[in-house]
């Protein structure tokens, strides 16, 4: 699976993520691998028990936003870009 990350993810994982996936997973559980392996990601991927979407990341695939519970492929190119607030 290879992930493009967007600023400011791209400083703390680079432009680009690859994982060996061995099977199909959910959104969900992808993000629960990558917070564990980069706990700085938490503020971005964590999420509660009946959330949908992360705290403060929007997931993209193939120009779909996709929720926690949609099945993610080993061979999938996602894209991670962060919420921002403005004003």
């Amino acid at each position: 699976m290879k992930i493009k990350m967007r600023a400011p993810l791209d400083r703390i994982l680079g432009p680009f993520k690859e994982l060996n996936l061995s099977h199909p997973s959910t959104l969900g559980d992808l993000l629960r691998i990558l917070v564990e392996e980069t706990p700085e990601l938490k503020p971005y991927a964590g999420f509660g028990p009946k959330d949908v979407q992360p705290y403060g990341l929007l997931v993209w695939r193939d120009g779909k936003l996709l929720t926690l519970s949609d099945i993610v492929n080993p061979m999938d190119e996602l894209e991670m870009i962060p919420m921002v607030a403005g004003g």
